[in-house]
């Protein structure tokens, strides 16, 4: 009899970084308790996902690394579990359950699928975040609307709308994933309040995993660089001047400057806050969510209180409040600094009006980045 294979398989902005990162720093001492992070990092278990998701295209070869990453399953002994993590499953179409699952069906392990969860209150900020450091555009206000149910075509069409829903549409993904030929059992992680004791998202995993993850070291561990409402603002006006940019490239240098220039004025900064529609809508898709993990066939490793539904919104301003021009000033101006001490760009004479001061920091991050050669 083989072993087990775990697929934590997200979703977004549900703390996928934090237990990846301790699943990478502890191998060793995991590995003695029966616990293997397969294909040992992060970046390998990434790119095995995200070929296997471009598919038709070339079947083959986008095959070939998610059968490779997963070919020790086969020859695992009972009692050992084999541990996937990686949120981009979680964007699995029917069409892709069989390339990822055939190899393990086929390998006689048990597999169990965790999918984590959290308050929506939270996740929609985070998600705009990620949006903004993506090529998104859209200024925090109009993305509240943007990601809200609309029967207009032109916002459900929207990228904004089309990528917060294709990370956030949970309900389709348990039903697809947990009715898949092969899975055995599904459970569901609640992320824990921010007061919450750090350890105790790994703790939840763990259990849900159903291995000892107890003595890791979390002080090394690695989250998402979070970044304050100017900086988030900031990238979404220099993305205007930026879009012919190759994705690859620029989210290399972006990730760089996120990380380096932008997150240390995070103190600084306001954060971007709900308005009162935008809470209703977090508490209709807590609800929901609650009503999804209600089903029998799903193992709760946390509280439904995690996803608080609250009854009145009268705490939440009608309209939501756009960033601070100040934050984005300041954002603005820590970029061209960094441009001209870190990366020797002349960017000349900063100018007066904002937009302008952004476009120039644009045309520093070309240099920069050799992104017009």
């Amino acid at each position: 009899m083989t072993g087990r294979i775990v697929l934590h398989i997200g979703a977004m902005k549900t703390g996928t970084s934090f237990v990846q990162s301790v699943l990478g720093n502890n191998q060793e001492m995991l590995a003695e308790r029966g616990a293997i992070f397969l294909g040992s990092s992060f970046g390998v278990q990434s790119r095995a996902v995200r070929d296997v998701l471009n598919l038709p295209k070339q079947p083959g070869r986008n095959k070939r690394k998610w059968r490779s990453l997963v070919q020790p399953v086969a020859r695992m002994e009972a009692g050992q579990t084999a541990v996937v993590s990686m949120e981009f499953l979680s964007f699995a179409s029917d069409r892709h359950m069989g390339p990822f699952l055939n190899p393990l069906r086929n390998s006689g392990a048990r597999i169990e699928v965790i999918l984590t969860v959290r308050d929506q209150s939270r996740v929609i900020p985070a998600q705009w975040q990620t949006y903004t450091r993506n090529f998104g555009d859209e200024p925090w206000p109009d993305y509240l609307r943007r990601i809200e149910p609309s029967r207009s075509r032109r916002v459900t069409r929207s990228r904004a709308h089309r990528t917060f829903h294709r990370a956030q549409d949970i309900t389709p993904m348990l039903e697809r994933w947990s009715t898949a030929h092969g899975i055995a059992t599904t459970h569901i992680v609640t992320v824990p309040p921010p007061d919450a004791p750090r350890e105790e998202l790994w703790d939840r995993f763990c259990a849900a995993a159903g291995f000892d993850g107890s003595g890791v070291d979390l002080d090394d561990v690695h989250d998402n660089t979070s970044l304050g409402f100017g900086s988030c603002d900031f990238l979404r006006r220099v993305n205007s001047h930026l879009a012919d940019v190759p994705p690859r490239t620029y989210r290399v240098g972006m990730r760089a400057l996120a990380r380096d220039v932008l997150a240390p004025l995070r103190a600084e900064e306001s954060r971007p806050a709900l308005d009162r529609r935008a809470a209703e809508y977090a508490a209709t898709l807590n609800q929901q969510l609650r009503e999804a993990m209600s089903d029998s066939r799903f193992e709760l490793y946390g509280r439904l209180d995690d996803l608080p539904v609250p009854t009145t919104f009268s705490d939440q301003p009608r309209k939501a409040a756009s960033v601070p021009d100040d934050e984005v000033r300041r954002a603005t101006t820590a970029v061209l600094d960094h441009l001209e001490s870190a990366a020797g760009v002349d960017v000349g004479p900063r100018a007066s009006k904002l937009d302008d001061l952004v476009a120039q920091a644009a045309q520093g991050l070309r240099r920069a980045n050799d992104w017009d050669a």
